[in-house]
């Protein structure tokens, strides 16, 4: 289930015409996930610059198929508040005080 996890502001006050900035963190809802397998390789190279060790091991990143969610701000005020950017858990807000 999506939650919004902490809202905050780069100030505390503002005066009419400053630009307000609003940090959304967020968990979105996910409606799965997409597993996408990489291979980590270490090697270990000796004085001569020859390799005399290489091992490598595999690993899953889960990576989210995002569930469509969107997100909008609004306020007592009926400020316009616009999304400068969503990584997908942070969004950024601005709006004019």
């Amino acid at each position: 289930m999506a939650s919004i996890d902490s809202m905050t502001f780069d100030q505390p006050a503002y005066a009419p015409g400053d630009l307000i900035t609003l940090t959304v963190d967020y968990t979105p809802d996910v409606a799965g996930v997409n597993p996408v397998t990489f291979t980590a390789t270490t090697v270990i190279t000796n004085s001569a610059g020859a390799a005399t060790a290489t091992s490598s091991a595999d690993f899953i990143v889960n990576q989210p198929v995002a569930g469509g969610d969107t997100l909008a701000t609004t306020d007592t005020g009926d400020r316009t508040w616009t999304e400068s950017s969503d990584t997908g858990s942070v969004a950024i807000f601005t709006a004019t005080a």
